[in-house]
């Protein structure tokens, strides 16, 4: 009870000075900060929504033939295990790297990796998501490997169209991480045909694949398929890439691979090994975020909830103000449709559940109901504050709660405890761990981070 009345005191405090004018001083930074943020507002409720709200995507394969014939360019198939052993770079641990100020103030990361220096500082790319081999399978492992993905992207300019990339992280030894990249792309239908493949615009391209050309939002592993949502000018799509199709950027396709006519990539991206083109899409029916149709649906950050049955695939909309729309699909379990979405009689996805909150900005989003309990807790990681040294908040919200709740940390207990930059939310199962990656390139500060749900859970106010 003293711990919250001497709560309640600072924050009036906190306050008052604000009203009378005083600014204050969060890490360093003399910023003003809103009421809203003195007073520690929140999102507010989850508020339950009819399902049918949300947003209906229409499946799209692409023809085996046109993956066949891109594998007839870059040679055969390269296993996972194969890429995974010849990752060329390496992760500091924890206390061996810079991006400890980049980490969760409240709660603390139990363990932390950073990126080699030239990925740490590169402005032209930015992570937006991690997903690791417990997502892939529910013994944690893929085959014998222990395994995390990060996705990162490009936004187009005048060098060249967005793109993305993966980093394959063998996660085997905890001491010490190592990975090595991969482009994600698009094929292009074979030369010689006119025929558009359903991922592609069917544009000719000798080197039989194109880059994404939008911002990559979210990703996430399951199965043998990786499910990423792109949004560009052009309309929001959730692309699907098979790890049964991983090419290496070699012989004919090296030279495009690595060279910014095949990727709109320039810098590191020239390190980029593999590439896995695209096996199928989702597109979206109706407007996206870059229109302004009523009830047009902005696909942001995506994770895999496997505490539900069958596993299910949720998403949060990404607005930079609230409110904005959760759903949640169901994956598929009929043979042959492994890590595809469950689809209707007329072949589209539908979300079988659907919510709103008040929250904005969402950059990651995880969803976990424990066991014998009557709702699904949902965590998002909102936007960066510049005010609070560019860490954001990590929002609790249920539909059987009737407001949000996140840790509080700082002489004025606001919430924006979160790692700076946050991008990205994973759910390591078997382990208990919510994995994140922190953005703080202008410091070098990025990591892969992994904090006990636990501790997610006790730090909540």
């Amino acid at each position: 009870m003293a711990r919250g009345r001497h709560r309640r005191r600072r924050r009036g405090v906190a306050l008052r000075a604000l009203l009378g004018g005083t600014a204050l001083a969060l890490t360093g930074a003399a910023t003003v900060i809103s009421v809203s943020q003195a007073t520690g507002e929140t999102p507010g409720p989850l508020q339950r929504i009819p399902a049918a709200a949300g947003p209906e995507l229409r499946e799209q394969a692409v023809p085996w033939p046109h993956l066949d014939a891109l594998a007839d360019d870059l040679g055969a198939p390269v296993p996972l295990a194969t890429v995974l052993r010849e990752a060329e770079h390496e992760m500091s641990v924890e206390d061996d790297c810079a991006g400890r100020g980049a980490l969760p103030a409240e709660p603390e990361a139990a363990r932390a990796y950073c990126w080699e220096k030239a990925d740490a500082r590169d402005e032209d790319w930015a992570p937006v998501s991690v997903t690791t081999s417990a997502d892939a399978d529910d013994d944690g492992r893929w085959g014998q490997d222990r395994v995390i993905l990060s996705a990162w992207t490009r936004t187009a300019d005048a060098t060249g169209p967005g793109s993305a990339r993966v980093a394959f992280v063998d996660a085997g030894d905890p001491d010490r991480l190592t990975y090595t990249w991969a482009l994600l792309a698009l094929p292009t239908a074979p030369t010689g045909t006119r025929e558009a493949t359903p991922a592609g615009d069917g544009g000719q391209d000798e080197d039989g694949y194109r880059p994404l050309g939008g911002e990559l939002r979210g990703m996430v592993w399951y199965q043998d398929k990786l499910l990423a949502t792109v949004g560009t000018p052009a309309g929001e799509a959730l692309y699907v890439f098979s790890l049964d199709r991983v090419h290496r950027t070699a012989t004919a396709a090296a030279p495009a691979a690595a060279g910014a006519s095949a990727a709109g990539t320039t810098g590191t991206a020239d390190r980029s090994r593999f590439v896995l083109p695209a096996v199928a899409s989702y597109q979206l029916r109706g407007g996206g975020c870059w229109t302004e149709e009523e009830g047009s649906a902005c696909l942001g950050a995506l994770s895999l909830d496997r505490s539900t049955s069958p596993d299910t695939l949720v998403t949060a909309e990404r607005r930079a103000e609230g409110p904005s729309r959760l759903w949640r699909y169901t994956l598929s379990r009929y043979p042959g449709r492994e890590g595809l979405l469950s689809l209707d009689g007329g072949g589209s996805a539908r979300p079988v559940e659907s919510f709103r909150t008040e929250a904005a900005g969402i950059r990651g989003v995880v969803s976990y109901r424990v066991e014998g309990t009557a709702e699904d807790r949902w965590y998002l990681a909102s936007d960066p504050q510049e005010a609070a040294g560019g860490r954001g908040a990590l929002w609790a919200q249920s539909a059987g709660e009737q407001t949000a709740r996140a840790a509080r940390c700082g002489d004025y207990e606001l919430p924006y405890c979160w790692a700076a930059g946050a991008r990205g939310l994973a759910y390591r199962q078997g382990a208990g761990e919510i994995w994140g990656v922190s953005d703080a390139p202008e410091r070098g500060e990025r990591s892969l981070f992994a904090v006990p749900l636990g501790e997610v859970d006790a730090s909540l106010e």
